[in-house]
């Protein structure tokens, strides 16, 4: 009795916290507040939502070392990429229990970004499988849309869509040699080459024959980097690309990117308000199961 007790006030607490903030949001576009204001209420209305959910998602300090362990969870950030962003970044990667929408996610562009205009920190979620021997760390990037055909006439609505989860990866065999890859589209990269057009287009026996011949690493498994190049629009990636300011103006060192064990959260109190139509989650990925999948759905 008690806990559904707790359950229900919770739920009117919700309701009266998602109405107080609606209300201000509301308030503030009528008379013409621009980011900053609209930020510092995204600001305020995350705060309240830590106090009410219940889930403890709000203090991340020794989140993964409850989740792996200690010696786990110093691999696990040992490991966490710098990201590089494309010159037509559309948002950063951002924790998707408190943004879902694509202006909180937003950014100025240009030079290190530790966080948005409403004042999210850089996020990626994590995950750690072990499978014959070998380790792997997957790190998932949430963005609030995505656009692979920005800016192409007639075709950019098609490219459009709302969410988005992109990954990196690091494998750790038991020799202690260390590989690395991308998700790309409809498939996993490692350097940037036009040889990667087969797995980007899901066609296994396009991107077989450049795996045969050398064209490209196979499974897209490489050298490891410590490195995500994430394109702009489509925030496919690649992690071997090399550090032109030219292409990648803007960027996030790994130590200033949030881990959170997505094993542990995906079932809390805001993950399960959750809808990311017509996107498909990656705990309902083939690659949650099988961390040697090459196909990103």
């Amino acid at each position: 009795m008690g806990l559904r007790s707790t359950s229900g006030q919770s739920t009117v607490e919700w309701v009266g916290i998602v109405l107080l903030v609606s209300t201000l949001m509301t308030g503030l576009v009528l008379a013409g507040s621009q980011v900053p204001a609209l930020g510092l209420v995204h600001s305020i209305s995350r705060q309240v939502l830590c106090a009410v959910s219940m889930s403890g998602f709000c203090d991340r300090e020794g989140s993964l070392e409850l989740a792996y362990g200690p010696d786990a969870a110093a691999v696990v950030r040992a490991n966490a990429p710098d990201l590089y962003f494309g010159r037509d970044m559309i948002g950063m990667p951002v924790d998707y229990r408190t943004c879902r929408s694509p202006y909180c996610a937003e950014t100025d562009g240009e030079g290190e970004i530790t966080e948005s205009l409403a004042g999210e920190q850089p996020t990626l979620f994590t995950r750690v499988v072990e499978r014959d021997g070998s380790t792997y760390i997957q790190y998932w990037a949430y963005y609030p849309e995505s656009a692979s055909l920005r800016g192409v006439p007639v075709l950019e609505e098609e490219g459009y869509h709302r969410h988005d989860w992109e990954s990196t990866q690091i494998r750790v065999d038991s020799d202690g040699n260390v590989s690395q890859r991308a998700s790309s589209h409809q498939g996993h990269n490692h350097s940037r080459s036009a040889a990667n057009w087969g797995s980007d287009m899901g066609w296994g026996f396009l991107s077989g024959a450049a795996e045969a011949v050398g064209l490209r690493e196979p499974g897209g498994w490489g050298e490891r980097t410590g490195e995500l190049y994430v394109a702009g629009g489509s925030h496919a990636g690649n992690v071997a690309d090399g550090r032109d300011a030219g292409n990648y103006p803007s960027w996030t060192p790994a130590e200033r990117i949030q881990l959170v064990p997505l094993e542990e959260v995906r079932g809390d109190a805001l993950s399960r308000a959750a809808d990311f139509e017509p996107i498909t989650p990656p705990w309902k990925k083939k690659l949650w199961r099988d961390p040697e999948e090459t196909g990103t759905g």
